[in-house]
């Protein structure tokens, strides 16, 4: 027997020896998804809906066509549980435009239901507060010379349905630059806003580094900011830049005033990204986006700039949120029937990840409504599957990597709360954050994430 000898394998080095194993763990997480999709079925609305699901959907838009206001009405007349339909249009956020729709098409089934005519004027009165506080604070920074954009909230209430009271909204959201965060800071606390939680110097800076926000409370509790230095935290590889989407920007009405806002496509791409990484838990976050890509469809301006599919899908590309708009595009197609281009329904139905994740997010989203309860948010994601799954919708493998070594050792206010160190010692908190990670992964395995559709 001849004898041969052991085959020598140098070692790669440390860096490649990290990239290596990381990549085995990606690899693992993208053919769990893989094979699931072969155990879930691809439709992503159930044959038969609660009727009170059915007209939450129909009535999930601005404008209701003849077809979908004798959908409803055939929901109406064969019964509803309105107690039932209450709860899911406020937890999903659509109860502004649904009392909005029955009123307006089917009052006399609402003139029994003065709780959803006390529910809109709540929102209404709330919204101008909301509006009346944004003009303000974006003034403020004005006068200051720094430069903000309005996101969400009172902009894209009026922006998307010409009418403040339509959409719900709990807090404002303005966009400015990183480097204005300390000005901007001093700006609100000159107005009377304070930060919902107290930072020692290397706490504020990490949070810069590994943030994307800060919420800031008024003096009375009634109105919270926040402030946005970026659109996602960098854990999430998002490349947004400020000066990019500064120099796109909108201008629109706002009661008296004018405000700067994101362009078309980029308010698209923003709602898109916000939705999925919270994994689309509310309608009226899809809602929104596919508002936004209706009305592209249907302008009624004649000064307005026609909507660019191929300047969203590069920005999309540029900003390495490609899936996430797939994520959303596929979502809204399936769920709220929006009409989108032939060539990204195609890539669409390429992308295996995309599928598994909209499956896996539409069965969420209606199977509370099918056990009649709403459930916690983190019920429906518990926090590992919502990270494992945000990993999976990464543009690339190695856009994946970097997110799970940055979200693994980025320390943020969870471990600042849980042991509060001086600074001299803040070298420790990322140990923390590891630890914490790494606890946490027994509990996903644990979660049932590999159960089949028929267990239950």
């Amino acid at each position: 027997m001849s004898f041969k000898p052991p085959v020598t394998v140098p070692y790669p080095g440390r860096r490649k020896a990290l990239r290596i194993g990381l990549s085995c763990v990606l690899d693992f997480v993208f053919l769990e998804t893989l094979l699931t999709l072969k155990l879930i079925s691809m439709k992503l609305i159930p044959e038969e809906l609660p009727n009170e699901h059915r007209l939450l959907l129909i009535c999930a838009r601005k404008v209701l066509t003849p077809p979908q206001l004798e959908q409803a009405g055939a929901a109406i007349a064969a019964g509803l549980d309105w107690d039932l339909l209450a709860r899911h249009a406020l937890h999903h956020g659509l109860s502004p435009l649904l009392y909005s729709h029955l009123q307006r098409n089917f009052p006399l089934a609402v003139s029994a239901r003065p709780e959803l005519r006390l529910k809109l004027l709540e929102t209404s009165v709330r919204n101008l507060c909301l509006s009346a506080a944004l003009l303000k604070i974006l003034d403020a920074l004005q006068t200051a010379g720094i430069r903000a954009l309005a996101y969400k909230g009172p902009a894209l209430a009026m922006s998307l349905y010409g009418d403040i009271k339509l959409r719900d909204m709990s807090d404002l959201d303005v966009l400015i630059d990183r480097a204005s965060f300390p000005a901007a800071r001093e700006v609100l606390a000159q107005l009377g806003y304070q930060s919902a939680s107290g930072y020692s110097r290397k706490q504020q800076k990490a949070r810069l580094r590994s943030d994307c926000e800060c919420e800031f409370s008024s003096f009375d509790g009634n109105v919270l900011v926040d402030l946005h230095w970026q659109i996602t935290a960098p854990h999430l590889g998002h490349r947004f830049r400020f000066e990019d989407l500064w120099d796109r920007r909108r201008t629109i009405a706002l009661g008296q005033k004018s405000i700067p806002t994101f362009s078309a496509e980029d308010t698209a791409l923003l709602l898109a990204v916000h939705g999925g990484k919270h994994l689309w838990e509310r309608l009226s976050w899809l809602a929104d986006f596919a508002e936004t890509l209706r009305q592209t469809q249907h302008r009624h301006n004649m000064d307005d700039r026609e909507f660019d599919w191929r300047e969203l899908k590069l920005r999309a590309r540029e900003t390495r949120a490609e899936r996430m708009l797939l994520l959303a595009l596929a979502l809204a197609q399936a769920v709220l029937r929006l009409q989108i281009p032939p060539e990204l329904s195609a890539a669409i139905s390429n992308d295996a990840v995309v599928q598994a994740v909209a499956a896996d997010i539409a069965k969420k989203l209606f199977q509370d409504q099918h056990e009649g309860e709403i459930k916690d948010k983190a019920a429906l994601h518990p926090a590992p599957e919502r990270w494992l799954t945000l990993i999976q919708l990464a543009d690339s493998r190695w856009d994946g990597i970097r997110s799970a070594a940055l979200f693994t050792l980025a320390s943020g206010p969870r471990e600042w709360q849980t042991i509060r160190l001086p600074d001299s010692l803040f070298a420790f908190y990322p140990l923390l954050r590891l630890a914490t990670v790494l606890r946490s992964i027994p509990a996903f395995f644990s979660s049932g994430r590999r159960a089949t559709p028929n267990s239950g």
